[in-house]
């Protein structure tokens, strides 16, 4: 019996052959195994009397609880009401109370944890837990122990009691299995508890014991690979929350251990930004390894990674440079290509082949659209300077791109369309020797049958060029000059042998006199020119179009624009309708035309200008030239004040070219010019609707202000009031104008006699200039809060008025009083402004207020039946009371004569000499005596 309780030391388990891959459902031991097993032990008990050996069966008899519990949990059993294991955690609990002092206790406490937790009633196996700790410190399970006590407390969402579990896991080491998990629990938890620089330190641990010494994590198996993958995850949002990668640079600059893995955490990271769409920090990322790593043979993947994340998140600015950058640092010329294998550089090729490719286009491109802007005078004057600069930049970029990619794939396909592409960008951007070079390597070397011709004939035109350019740095002279002349002519010659049949064979032998045309001998290109289209007999349809040219371009050089004009007006006699140069010399007339008008506006002769620039509608309708010539005779007629003849072209402008860049300034004008001619109507129209329609805000500010003006003198007082109450409740700015624009709203609802909205209104008009800050307070603003306040005044003034004086006094002199309070307070704002105008309005106002009140108590009715005794006690009451209103009107209108005494003089002030002259004639009522005297002594 002992020999067969033995050979159950080792007994095939469930887990056990899990681990052995057999399929759950083929597992050899039925259920009835279990009992079997028990019974027999049970048997066994009755007959054994060692204690030792009595308690090593009933440990088994445990043993047995807990493999049948497993294995009902496995196959999906449905448990009783006290789940998988009650038996085995009754017997666990049995065992631990019948022997306490046993040394087997650590392995039964350690079962009946493992039961409860896979009972699910972890918190008793938490408590088993740490009675397990207390008692057993020294037990090889301890590390283990404190890994599931620390999973515990870490699916409780208790943290900081999981990060001291696992801390005392790691702390233990040994190598325990739990050891790369611990770590990788351990940052979790420190995560959770936003103690992120800690948290990535561990997680870092799992990185140092799994990332193998070259860095290569695709060579871990699977279970190591998730691990790490997943600690590269979170670490990432870690980083990411503790400063992304100036965090990496702090926390493993001075770890080599982690070397071997730092490129990892930085690409993560990138790639988790980039999940995120946060495109600036993956790249930024990606570049802080670049930057601190620039010879890692990783450097060149990272940088890719970099540009990838600018392209995804579309930061065109930033694309450029870097993959600039890319070519720089990994292209032919760098040291990283001096250096590396074969191997590594293989792994940049295919992007420096697609760099150098976009690159290349892309300044060809950028050096083509500035050429365009200068050329349409899109560039203001100040800027075409600096813009010329970076156009040849560009083409200089594009060409030494251009060359790189030779240079670096010598044996592609491409090389013949890269050359002919350097050429044309060294041509764009001056470089004309560069030019010439790849031009007749395209002709003559390549024998290009797409761009063999053009390129031969386009180092004709380089040779011209670099002529001119020596020209311009050294004169006409020189031995370096004369040297490119006879290689210019060498190349015509090159031309005409080897491309006898192209349409511009012919053409070249008139290059004599476009080459004169070109180095500025404009009088021997004419001669020269004059000659072949005058040639007795049939002349070649080709050479007279480029004759007539040549004649037109030296006439417009001289500056004699009638006979360019006719000129180009000949060569189009030699251009089918169809062919694309007909609009371009087309266009070339029309300037003839236009710079016609030039000299007419350098005459002063406007009518005559105007007069060259609306015949281009007639003769050259569709060219660009025509908007423009049109608007400016458009603008000539504004200046010449023929509003009528200017609206018919603005507003035909309008109509035709809506898209135009000079169709947006086009509405101003015609609302403007219908102002100038007093059509208020139509005016405000025009303004109303570019208040509607314009993009800019600052134009519909102003537009819609306009329109309210124009309205109201147009008569259309609604509309006006609605658009001036608009303005004032939608703009604060500029402080000026909302000040008008309550002004107006004040005045147009008096008009109306809304005396409620009007006294609103002026509420606001006071209320605008006193609390505006200083320094936007204007002279116009302190006149209109003037006036606002003595049209308030008016209006208590009239209130005033409509109270009578009637019996008994004692009742209606209050009111009357409250009304003339209110009025003077108004009047008395006024003045305070110190406005002169409005300073004597309300002056005058004041006083009258106090003589009008003076004459009214004077005037007061009586009561009936007075006594002649009383009568007469009455009156001098009221006289009492209306003596000291009436020396106060006089005292004030006395105050604002005596403003005339200092020059000023104006309508109130003369309206207080009038009431002073009622008020006190003796001074101011003196009529002027005239006195004659007769011949005669009587």
């Amino acid at each position: 019996m002992v020999s067969g309780c033995a050979s159950f030391q080792n007994p095939t388990t469930i887990a056990g052959l899990q681990k052995q891959q057999e399929p759950l459902e083929d597992l050899p031991l039925p259920r009835v195994m279990h009992e079997d097993v028990r019974r027999e032990y049970q048997e066994l008990l009755k007959t054994i009397e060692d204690r030792r050996l009595y308690e090593q069966i009933e440990r088994r008899i445990a043993s047995v609880y807990m493999l049948e519990g497993d294995y009902d949990q496995l196959r999906g059993v449905m448990p009783g009401d006290d789940g998988y294991f009650p038996e085995a955690i009754s017997a666990y609990h049995e065992l631990l109370n019948k022997y306490p002092d046993s040394e087997r206790n650590a392995e039964a406490m350690y079962q009946l944890a493992k039961a409860y937790d896979l009972d699910g009633r972890d918190q008793e196996a938490k408590a088993v837990l740490e009675e397990f700790i207390t008692e057993h410190p020294h037990s090889k399970r301890l590390a283990e122990v404190y890994f599931r006590k620390g999973d515990i407390h870490f699916r409780h969402e208790e943290y900081e009691q999981a990060e001291r579990a696992y801390r005392a896991v790691v702390a233990i080491g040994n190598e325990s299995p739990f050891l790369n998990n611990s770590w990788y629990l351990l940052g979790w938890s420190q995560y959770k508890l936003s103690d992120y620089d800690r948290s990535l330190q561990s997680f870092s641990r799992v990185l140092d014991r799994l990332v193998p010494a070259d860095g290569k994590v695709e060579t871990l198996d699977k279970v190591n690979r998730s691990l790490v993958d997943d600690t590269l995850r979170i670490m990432s949002v870690g980083l990411a929350y503790a400063g992304g990668a100036s965090k990496i640079d702090s926390m493993f600059a001075n770890r080599p251990e982690a070397k071997k893995y730092t490129w990892i955490l930085y690409s993560s990271l990138g790639q988790h930004y980039l999940e995120k769409e946060r495109y600036e920090d993956s790249a930024s990322s990606f570049r802080a390894f670049v930057v601190q790593n620039p010879d890692s043979e990783r450097a060149p993947e990272m940088h890719a990674e970099m540009i990838r994340a600018y392209v995804d998140g579309e930061f065109s600015q930033q694309v450029l440079p870097e993959k600039e950058n890319y070519v720089r640092n990994y292209g032919v010329r760098s040291e990283f290509w001096k250096t590396k294998p074969a191997e590594i550089k293989a792994k940049v090729i295919p992007n420096l082949k697609t760099y150098i490719d976009e690159l290349a286009r892309h300044y060809h491109a950028t050096g083509q659209r500035l050429t365009r802007e200068l050329a349409d005078g899109a560039i203001k004057a100040s800027a075409v300077a600096s813009t010329e600069a970076s156009r040849q930049t560009s083409f200089l970029k594009a060409a030494q791109f251009y060359g790189e990619f030779e240079e670096t794939f010598p044996d592609d396909p491409k090389v013949p369309e890269m050359v002919y592409m350097r050429a044309e960008a060294a041509f764009d951007g001056g470089d004309y020797p560069t030019a010439i070079t790849h031009y007749e390597r395209t002709a003559y070397e390549f024998k290009n049958s797409e761009f063999g011709a053009d390129s031969g004939y386009a180092a004709i035109i380089a040779y011209q060029k670099e002529a001119e350019r020596l020209i311009a740095e050294s004169g006409k002279g020189g031995e370096k000059l004369r040297a490119w002349r006879s290689k210019g002519v060498e190349s015509q010659l090159r031309f005409v042998q080897t491309f006898r049949d192209d349409e511009r064979s012919g053409a070249v032998l008139a290059k004599t006199s476009e080459e004169l045309f070109a180095l500025g001998r404009y009088e021997k290109a004419l001669e020269v020119a004059t000659g072949i289209v005058s040639q007795a007999g049939e002349v070649d349809r080709e050479l007279n179009r480029t004759a007539w040219g040549v004649i037109a371009h030296s006439q417009y050089e001289l500056g004699d624009f009638a006979a360019a004009e006719k000129g180009y007006l000949s060569q189009l006699r030699y251009i089918d309708a169809t062919d694309p140069e007909y609009q371009s010399v087309t266009e070339r007339m029309a300037v003839t035309i236009y710079k016609q008008g030039e000299q007419a506006i350098t005459a002063s002769n406007l009518e005559k200008a105007v007069e060259h620039f609306l015949r281009i509608k007639t003769v050259a309708p569709k060219t660009d030239v025509r908007v423009v010539a049109q608007f400016d005779a458009a603008t000539h007629l504004l200046t010449l004040e023929e509003w009528e003849p200017a609206l018919t072209e603005m507003l035909e402008l309008r109509r035709l070219f809506p898209r135009h860049k000079l169709a947006k300034d086009l509405s101003q004008k015609i609302a403007w010019t219908y102002e100038q001619d007093e059509q208020w109507q139509m005016a405000a129209t025009e303004y109303e609707q570019i208040y509607r329609t314009d993009q800019r805000a600052d134009v519909r500010r102003d537009a819609l202000f306009l329109a309210a003006e124009l309205y109201e003198k147009a008569g259309d007082e609604d509309q006006a009031l609605a658009y001036f109450k608009k303005w004032a409740f939608d703009y604060e700015e500029p402080f000026d104008t909302r000040m008008e624009a309550r002004y107006h709203v004040a005045y147009l609802y008096e008009r109306r006699d809304d005396y409620h909205r009007h006294l609103y209104w002026l509420r606001r008009v006071i209320d605008g200039h006193n609390k505006a800050p200083d320094n936007w307070k204007t002279d116009r603003s302190q006149w209109l809060a003037a006036w606002a306040n003595n049209k308030y005044g008016d209006y208590w003034r009239i209130e005033f008025d409509r109270v009578r004086l009637k019996h008994p006094l004692n009742k209606s002199i209050p009111r009357k009083n409250e009304k003339l309070k209110n009025a003077l307070d108004r009047y008395q704002q006024a003045a305070a402004y110190e406005v002169m105008d409005q300073t004597t309005r309300a002056t005058f106002n004041i006083a009258d207020l106090y003589g009008q009140f003076a004459r009214e108590l004077m005037d007061a009715p009586r009561p009936k039946g007075l006594s002649q005794l009383e009568a007469m006690q009455y009156e001098l009451v009221l006289e009492e009371q209306a003596i000291p209103f009436e020396d106060l009107a006089i005292e004030v209108h006395q105050a604002n004569i005596e403003r005339s005494w200092s020059g000023t003089f104006n309508p109130w002030i003369e309206r207080s000499f009038e009431a002073m002259a009622k008020l006190n004639p003796a001074r101011f009522d003196k009529q002027e005596v005239k006195v004659a005297y007769g011949d005669g002594i009587r």
